[in-house]
């Protein structure tokens, strides 16, 4: 016979027969099923299979509609952010549809996964002395070189006296340049003579003249050499010419939108990629020719304005900040150098970060000579073929259907470049010696020599990447330009960037823009979010639970927690502290502390709980089965913990626990469908209040034993990290990190210990064809529900899996798909074929 169901009550001192939520068995039912569902997701996850469109479009229609909150008792501004998201969810459900109409995405994974990259593996290790091994104890080295680096420049008394200098010179060139504004803004003495004076009593300084008290004076001054009057009254502007004309404000103001229009127009032809003889301009002609078009309708009074303003500017730091002041900072900076050089760290540090680039850059170059032939059977291989064009046609997509021909073919063309040239290499080959000669070569910085080099390999230099590759550069960037620019110009993409603007603005910011805190959004959180998510958190199935050793076999199955019921209603909090001062070292300073942590009302309402037992030894040898209800109500469990500080000079604890208290106030239990139903009927009346008692002495013992074991690991954690303060070569995170790592491998060897000397095995099993008991359990195991989601894995081809039709189908609403017919060519490209 089931348990009675119980009533729900939140109040400090609940019904006997009450918890926070009772079980519903068909909401358990419900809930349970969904949570199946999402573990089928994730195993399907696992197996490498992928959702389809349908899938996911009734997945995010099925969160839009279905809010965990309750939006009507929110907040406005919590109302907003509620309507953001759901359209952040609904632009991405039109991207799914529209940009991956016929599952692209999905093809394109699937095909990667069916490559086969083992043609590609070669002999690494006859290829290149480079190991695992190598590689990460080179990445460790790297962190120790580069702090070594660092220290040395950051420590260095000449490298922190021009650190200190630049400061300087920059408040100093501050107060300058704020001195002569203050003199220029200084008023003239006569002016501050008058500041007292009265102005002339009923006089108003029109537009037209002073006016008395009868007449409305009209406003006005001078723009651009042109006098303007306005009349409050009859609210015309007029505008009056230098030659006397005169015109209305709304007739100027059309006037400069056709203005602004052929500048405009002007503007674009200047800036256009084609000269008139057809030619393409680069993307420095265009920019100068932007540039000038702008100017060139600047008047020249503006012009010698902004120049005046600049030499003016230019003629300042000329003289707070001197060329032989400039030249002394660089050879300071190079002072720093030469002397890092001197000291053996530097240079060791240095050399080690050169070679090993080198070693790297040789090693790539090796493996690409011995792979040439196994790349060409993977770049060969028919389904990475099909992804490839899977992607770019994905990309394409996304890019507003702009191809991507242009890029292919600028890359293309400037890769053939670089292999073709043989002077390009020996430039990198040159520039490699001088950086190496430069930062190792003790006084070769500070030489003409150095001076000269560098003005030769710049001049070199820009005969390959401004003179001699400038075509193929300028076709690249044009092309890249382009085709970000249409990713720019996606109404899709925009809708979607809008949304995340929008919910960052009603977020973070208030109405004018500025960044503030809303307090609403916290109230919101507080009494309405998490209240709603608690409750959604619902039933937690628990997986299957086995036990076995030589005397019992136990299993548990159909096990639920639900959180609003876990959770403590109450949690309080006590402490006392103590502080003894004083100012006289004789008299030694004392401290101590205790705290009392509270929580009550951790209730329980388990129902239907299948169980399995078999005692193999001792009186009596019995075996059963069946299903049991567990219910902890009204005051639930309260536990008490008090925790009192350690003495400063107990090295042996942080903390002492004082103090343990469980108590359970009413727990019921009913077990049916089993062998021995008399049994545990007559037992029951007996068995409750020993069950109460031991329940609550192996919560108490658990609950010591846990904090002793807390505070044994802070010892240990307080100890390494004393030790490593007195240790140069061992950081507090190695300590940590050894600490636990040591830890893991004593509670790896204590469990196989005690496996091995009482034989028993503790599972919790989450697959069917996992279990220790495999002919124990109940029919109605959960355990079979997820064996029935683990099949649906299965269930379709290729990527296509059942197991993620999670929701019922809604009615979707149709979105034209994108098609390959809509691509737009790069700029200069033959017209996609069709």
């Amino acid at each position: 016979m089931s348990l009675a169901n119980a009533t729900s009550e939140i109040s400090a001192h609940p019904g006997k027969n009450s918890v926070t939520h009772p079980t519903d068995r068909t909401a358990q039912a419900a809930d349970v099923d969904r949570k199946m569902r999402f573990y089928g997701v994730i195993e399907a996850f696992r197996a490498g299979k992928l959702p389809d469109n349908q899938q996911i479009d009734e997945t995010l229609q099925y969160i839009n509609s279905h809010s965990p909150i309750k939006v009507n008792e929110l907040s406005p501004d919590g109302q907003k952010l509620v309507s953001d998201s759901r359209d952040i969810i609904e632009t991405a459900r039109l991207i799914v549809k529209d940009k991956n109409a016929d599952e692209l995405f999905q093809n394109f994974i699937w095909h990667t996964t069916e490559t086969d990259f083992n043609k590609a593996k070669v002999d690494t290790d006859a290829a290149s002395p480079i190991t695992k091994a190598d590689a990460k104890n080179d990445g460790r080295q790297a962190i120790a070189n580069l702090r070594t680096l660092l220290t040395l420049v950051l420590t260095n008394s000449e490298a922190r006296k021009l650190l200190s200098d630049i400061q300087l010179i920059g408040r100093d060139l501050f107060a300058r340049g704020a001195m002569k504004a203050g003199e220029k803004a200084r008023p003239h003495p006569d002016q501050l003579a008058q500041v007292d004076d009265a102005a002339p009593s009923d006089h108003f300084a029109g537009a037209t003249g002073p006016t008395g008290t009868n007449a409305t004076p009209q406003v006005g001054g001078t723009v651009g050499g042109r006098q303007v009057t306005h009349d409050p009254k009859t609210g015309s502007t007029i505008i009056t010419n230098p030659d006397g004309t005169t015109r209305t404000a709304g007739s100027a103001a059309q006037d400069a939108q056709a203005t602004a229009q052929a500048h405009l127009d002007e503007t674009k032809a200047a800036v256009s990629t084609d000269n008139p003889d057809g030619t393409k301009k680069s993307l420095k002609e265009r920019l100068v020719a932007g540039y000038n078009s702008v100017t060139d309708r600047i008047p020249d009074e503006r012009k010698d304005q902004a120049n005046e303003h600049v030499e003016r500017a230019k003629n300042f730091l000329r003289d707070e900040f001197p060329e032989d002041r400039r030249d002394q900072f660089i050879y300071r900076l190079k002072k720093v150098i030469v002397e890092c050089q001197k000291h053996q760290d530097y240079v060791q540090a240095l050399t080690w970060f050169l070679d090993t680039f080198e070693t790297y850059i040789g090693h790539g170059k090796n493996l690409s000579s011995n792979t040439t032939g196994q790349a060409s059977e993977v770049l060969s291989d028919p389904a990475l073929r099909q992804a490839s064009t899977e992607l770019r046609t994905l990309l394409e997509r996304f890019a507003n259907g702009r191809s991507m021909e242009g890029i292919e073919d600028a890359s293309r063309a400037l890769y053939e470049d670089a292999q073709k040239d043989e002077g390009l290499r020996n430039w990198f080959r040159d520039f490699d010696d001088f950086i190496r000669k430069t930062l190792l070569e003790p006084g070769y910085v500070l030489s003409p020599q150095c001076t000269r080099r560098w003005d030769e390999l710049t001049d070199s230099g820009r005969a390959y990447f401004t003179d001699k590759y400038k075509g193929h550069m300028d076709n690249l960037f044009d092309a890249l330009a382009a085709w970000f620019k249409a990713w720019s110009d996606d109404p899709l993409l925009n809708r979607f960037s809008a949304d995340w603007k929008r919910l960052t603005k009603d977020l973070l910011f208030d109405a004018d823009g500025n960044l503030t805190f809303k307090p609403q959004l916290w109230g919101d959180i507080r009494s309405v979010i998490l209240p709603a998510v608690i409750e959604k958190v619902g039933y937690i199935p628990i997986p299957r639970i086995e036990y076995t050793d030589n005397t019992l076999d136990l299993v548990i199955e159909n096990l639920t927690l639900q959180g609003a019921n876990l959770f403590p209603n109450i949690i309080s909090l006590e402490a006392h502290n103590f502080f003894q001062f004083s100012p006289y070292k004789a008299i030694p300073d004392k401290n101590h502390h205790n705290f009392t942590f509270t929580f009550s009302q951790v209730q329980a309402d388990m129902r239907d709980v299948a169980f399995y037992f078999n005692k193999k030894n001792g009186f009596p040898k019995i075996k059963d089965s069946g299903l049991a209800d567990v219910f902890l109500g009204g005051e639930g469990l309260t536990v008490t913990v008090q925790l009192a500080s350690a003495d400063p000079k107990d090295r042996t604890s942080v903390f002492h626990v004082k103090h343990v208290n469980v108590k359970l106030d009413s727990l019921k239990f009913s077990v049916r469908d089993s062998k021995h139903d008399l049994l545990y009927k007559t037992l029951k009346p007996l068995a409750t209040g020993l069950v109460k008692k031991q329940i609550s002495k192996a919560i108490t013992d658990a609950i010591t034993t846990g904090f002793e074991y807390i505070d044994e690991q802070l010892v240990q954690v307080r100890d390494r990290m004393d030790e490593a303060k007195g240790n140069d070569e061992l950081s507090r995170k190695d300590a940590i990190k050894g600490l636990f790592e040591r830890k893991h491998d004593e509670a790896a060897s204590k469990k196989e210990s005690v496996h091995q000397k009482s034989g028993s095995q503790f599972k919790i099993v989450s697959k069917r064809d996992s279990t220790i008991i495999p002919n124990a359990g109940h029919e109605s195991g959960w355990i079979n529900k997820q064996a029935e989601r683990e099949a649906a894995v299965g269930e379709g081809e290729t990527w296509h899996s059942k197991a993620f039709s999670i929701v019922n189908p809604p009615t979707s609403s149709t979105v034209t798909p994108h098609t390959d017919a809509s691509r737009v060519p790069a700029p200069g490209a033959a017209p996609a074929a069709k």
